[in-house]
């Protein structure tokens, strides 16, 4: 839809993600050694100090470890779990019953919902996020690091803050070299630090967790940024987030879509009761409106913050089971809408709907099938990354590349964010301005022409073109449900990707030029 419903923002960061915001330059040991003040003296060869290390800490990399803490946070008392093994962690937010967060599988990153739906969510720092992992797990004094092509360096006694340490760096496959300052006293990492000094991390209040010794204090360049209040052992499986037990039960069904207009609206039964829902690529989760919200007298689960062209304050609501087609899937949380009612639907299909298999919408026979796997005749793949769930692709306007977001549920062609506008006005020249209005509001949209707009191995000529003063857009704008209609065309966000076939006959759909 015009707008994306996203959460509200309470996640604490850990220390892994909160790093993500430094992407560090690879500068070389010269200059981590220019800031430093060498220490002479006779020191232990480093697989015995790395061996005294391992008799300190333990080996917490062998443990499934969970972390709990209670901040409060723009005036709300979140509860913070974070869960770890090895390399991967899972941390959830929680404020009541509803929780958000990230996981880390040990090479992707992932955001996830309130459902538990996780999809990528990657902010180019997963080198990084697993050079740290890689100290703060332990996995660096396994016998297996360095069989596996890590290596750690002696970078000597040295002094910092007026304390000497053991610098070691560590460099771990696939991921960025990092610099332990160890406390040749107690066996412990004091400080981590990127190579070329930019950022240092601290730990602090150090306490015996079984045969682990864990700090329970972590700090940012001085800053206190998380305390935990328990960690423990936990004798468990780690398990990854795994959303919706959703079922297929039967083979894919094609439904008929229900408006005149290029929206996905189809048939569905929620709680029993026929509806209707829209498939909206540009929806986080699942949502409800106000009006069948009221009227099947749902639970309310906890509050959340819609933002589009406005934004409000509502409620999360349980509902389900949900059939869609042959799709079944159980009891869920929706976010409650209070104006999607007057459009002709009463429930919105975003992420949650969309994880687990593919959804294909036939624009030309105005048809939507969940589950349907063939890979279209003439179809080109395009790949897809996720922003906050919203599937995001490349975009050639004319000599201009974009990353617009997929917004099935936007009718507009393409709505392009303003502020990308301005700073790129040769995209097109406005020919006229009206009125638009979605979620939480409504605003001026400009629109003109653009005569090519390319996807994939596919040219669409003369495409009508727009930017919403007040949207809050992903990426740098939406490629809606007008530009989608000139193709059929199947998501599939478990293999990141899409698939476009042209319309048969279509005359504004012509074979991609290099």
């Amino acid at each position: 839809m015009l707008g994306t419903a996203s959460g509200k923002k309470i996640l604490i960061e850990q220390l892994e993600i909160h790093s993500m915001r430094f992407a560090g330059r690879l500068l070389g040991l010269p200059a981590l050694l220019l800031g430093l003040l060498g220490a002479t003296g006779p020191t232990l060869p480093l697989h015995q100090f790395v061996a005294h290390m391992r008799a300190a800490a333990g080996e917490p990399y062998k443990y499934h470890l969970v972390a709990t803490a209670h901040e409060r946070v723009e005036g709300v008392d979140v509860t913070l779990r974070t869960d770890y093994f090895g390399l991967a962690f899972s941390t959830r937010v929680c404020q009541g019953t509803l929780c958000t967060g990230t996981f880390f599988d040990g090479h992707k990153f992932f955001a996830i919902n309130l459902n538990g739906t996780a999809l990528p969510d990657s902010s180019n720092n997963e080198r990084f996020i697993r050079g740290l992992r890689t100290i703060n797990s332990g996995i660096y004094l396994s016998p297996e690091f360095e069989h596996g092509g890590g290596s750690l360096i002696d970078l000597g006694i040295v002094q910092y803050s007026g304390r000497t340490f053991r610098a070691v760096g560590v460099n771990a496959v696939d991921a960025q070299p990092l610099t332990m300052y160890v406390d040749p006293s107690s066996y412990l990492v004091t400080y981590v630090r990127n190579w070329d000094g930019a950022q240092l991390f601290e730990n602090r209040d150090f306490r015996r967790v079984g045969a682990l010794l864990l700090p329970f204090a972590l700090y940012q360049d001085g800053n206190p940024y998380q305390r935990y209040d328990t960690r423990e052992i936990d004798g468990g499986p780690f398990s990854p987030p795994r959303g919706l037990a959703m079922q297929l039960n039967g083979a894919p069904l094609p439904l008929t879509m229900l408006t005149d207009s290029n929206s996905p609206v189809i048939p569905c039964t929620l709680n029993g009761i026929g509806t209707r829902c829209l498939i909206d690529t540009g929806n986080s989760g699942f949502s409800i409106s106000l009006e069948l919200a009221e009227k099947l007298r749902l639970p309310s689960v906890g509050a959340f913050e819609v933002r589009g062209l406005g934004h409000y304050a509502t409620e999360v609501v349980r509902a389900g089971p949900l059939q869609v087609g042959t799709a079944f899937y159980p009891q869920a949380n929706y976010i409650v809408l209070h104006d999607i009612h007057r459009y002709g639907y009463d429930v919105v299909l975003g992420a949650d709907a969309l994880a687990s298999l593919p959804v294909t919408i036939d624009y030309s026979n105005r048809s939507v099938t969940f589950g349907e796997a063939r890979w279209p005749d003439g179809a080109t793949q395009v790949p897809i990354s996720f922003s906050n769930f919203v599937p995001i692709l490349p975009v050639h306007l004319g000599d201009t590349v974009a990353t617009l977001a997929l917004d099935t549920g936007d009718e507009s062609t393409i709505n392009l964010a303003y502020e990308f506008y301005r700073e790129h006005p040769q995209i097109f020249s406005a020919t006229e301005a009206r009125s638009v209005s979605g979620v939480g509001g409504s605003s001026e949209e400009l629109i003109g022409e653009i005569p090519s707009v390319r996807v994939g191995a596919f040219s669409v000529e003369s495409q009508r073109i727009g930017t919403t003063r007040s949207l809050r857009a992903t990426a740098q704008g939406h490629l809606g449900a007008g530009f989608l209609e000139h193709f059929r065309v199947m998501l599939d966000y478990a293999h990141a990707r899409i698939l476009l076939q042209p319309r048969a006959g279509d005359p504004a759909v012509l074979p991609a030029t290099p």
